[in-house]
C-alpha cells in the first residue's frame, strides 16, 4: 500500500475545477473562505464542507505511521505541522478596518510547513468535542436596571442612541440614591471602627427585613476555544517500529517547544517612526537581544479512507499545550535488548487558535 501524501485529500492548493478535496462520498470540498477569496455568496441546498488549501512553500516530508500497515481502507488521524503565523502579522487581513469572519480566519490558512514529518495514527478510543459558552450571572442595581431598560426600549440595539438615552434619563434615578448613600455611609463607619465588611444588603436586611432587588440576569461573555485530548498506546513489535515510535515521540516534542531565534532584530527597522530620516538617526540594536520562536502549529484531521470524515468535526489550527509520555504503559518497566521500551503511552492535549462560530458549523466544525 502506497504511503499517504497530502494530495490524496488535496492539501496542496487545488486548481479551480480540478484536484479539489473529496469527502467520503466523493463530494468536492471547496477552500475555506478568506478575505481574498470570500467564496460563494449563496447558500448551498445542503451543507457542504469547505476546506482550506495548503499552500505550503516547502515540500511535504515523509509520514510516520502507527501501526505501520494503517492505510486508506480504514479511519485514522493525521497530524500536520506548520510554522506559527502571527494573528496580526503581515498579510493577516485582521483588525478594526476589517472585522469580518473571513479576516479573522485569514491566519488560519497555514502557509509554511514546519519541516516536521506528518504523523498518521489509528483512531483514539476517546473521540469527543466540547463546545463551551461563557454565560455569567450579573446583578444590576434598581437604578442601573431601570436606566438600561429605558435605553434599550428606545434604542432597539443602537448603542449610540442607548447611551444618549441613559444620559437624558439618569436624573430620575438619582431620586432613589439617598437610602443607598445612607447605607454606604453606615457600611463605611462600621468598617472603619471594627474592620467588618458589611454590604448594603446586610444593612437593609438587618434593619428593615428586606434587601434591594438583585435584578440578576444571565449575560453572555463569549465562547471558549475548543480543547482536545488524544491518547495512544504505541507497542513496538519489531526494530522498525521501535525506531518509528521514537520518531513519533520526538516529532511531537519538537512541535510543542519553542526554539532559539537566530534572526537579528534592528530597532530602527522594527520600531522606529516611519520617517526615513528618523530611522537613519536611530541606532541599531542587533546584538544582545534574546528571542525565542513560537512553537509550531498542528493541523489535525479525522480521515476516512482517502478523504475527510465528514461525520466527525474538523479542526482549526491548534497548538500543543501538553504532551505526556508514559514509558511504562503496562504498569511495569519492560524493554527490548538495547533498552528500547516495549510500549509507550502518549497523551496529546491541543487547543485551537481560533474560535468556532455558528457560521462555521456548516463547514464541518
Amino acid at each position: 500500500m502506497s504511503d499517504y501524501t497530502p494530495g490524496e485529500f488535496a492539501l496542496p492548493n487545488p486548481s479551480p475545477g480540478s484536484g479539489l478535496v473529496k469527502d467520503v462520498d466523493g463530494k468536492p470540498v471547496t477552500p475555506m473562505p478568506t478575505a481574498q477569496n470570500p467564496g460563494p455568496q449563496t447558500a448551498a441546498p445542503e451543507p457542504e464542507y469547505t476546506y482550506k488549501p495548503n499552500t505550503a512553500s516547502t515540500p511535504t516530508t515523509a509520514s510516520l505511521r502507527y501501526p505501520s500497515d494503517i492505510g486508506n481502507a480504514t479511519d485514522y488521524m493525521i497530524f500536520e505541522f506548520f510554522k506559527y503565523r502571527p494573528p496580526f502579522g503581515a498579510g493577516s487581513g485582521a483588525g478594526a478596518a476589517n472585522p469580518s469572519r473571513e479576516a479573522y480566519n485569514q491566519t488560519a490558512q497555514l502557509t509554511e510547513k514546519a519541516g516536521l514529518n506528518q504523523i498518521i495514527l489509528y483512531m483514539p478510543e476517546d473521540v469527543s468535542v466540547s463546545y463551551k459558552g461563557d454565560w455569567t450571572p450579573k446583578k444590576f442595581s434598581n437604578i442601573g436596571a431601570g436606566l438600561l431598560a429605558s435605553a434599550g426600549g428606545v434604542a432597539g440595539g443602537n448603542f449610540k442612541e442607548a447611551l444618549d438615552k441613559i444620559t437624558t434619563t439618569a436624573g430620575s434615578g438619582f431620586q432613589r440614591l439617598p437610602a443607598q448613600l445612607g447605607a454606604q455611609a453606615v457600611s463605611a463607619i462600621v468598617g472603619s471602627i471594627t474592620g467588618e465588611s458589611i454590604s448594603q444588603s446586610d444593612i437593609f436586611s438587618s434593619i428593615g427585613g428586606q434587601i434591594l432587588n438583585p435584578n440578576t440576569e444571565l449575560i453572555f461573555g463569549g465562547q471558549e476555544l475548543r480543547t482536545f485530548t488524544f491518547t495512544y498506546k504505541l507497542v513496538a513489535y519489531n526494530k522498525p517500529e521501535v525506531d518509528k515510535i521514537r520518531s513519533i515521540i520526538q516529532t511531537f516534542k519538537k512541535a510543542m517547544l519553542p526554539s532559539f531565534s537566530t534572526d537579528t532584530l534592528k530597532y530602527n527597522e522594527a520600531f522606529a517612526a516611519p520617517d526615513t530620516e528618523k530611522k537613519q538617526e536611530t541606532p541599531s540594536y542587533d546584538k544582545g537581544i534574546g528571542f525565542i520562536k513560537n512553537p509550531s502549529l498542528v493541523q489535525p484531521y479525522f480521515m476516512s479512507g482517502t478523504g475527510l470524515n465528514r461525520y466527525l468535526p474538523r479542526f482549526k489550527p491548534c497548538t500543543i499545550t501538553d504532551f505526556d509520555v508514559n514509558y511504562t504503559a503496562d504498569g511495569v518497566y519492560a524493554t527490548y535488548e538495547g533498552g528500547s521500551p516495549v510500549a509507550a503511552t502518549i497523551t496529546i492535549s491541543l487547543i485551537e487558535t481560533k474560535l468556532v462560530y455558528l457560521e462555521d458549523i456548516d463547514d464541518g466544525f
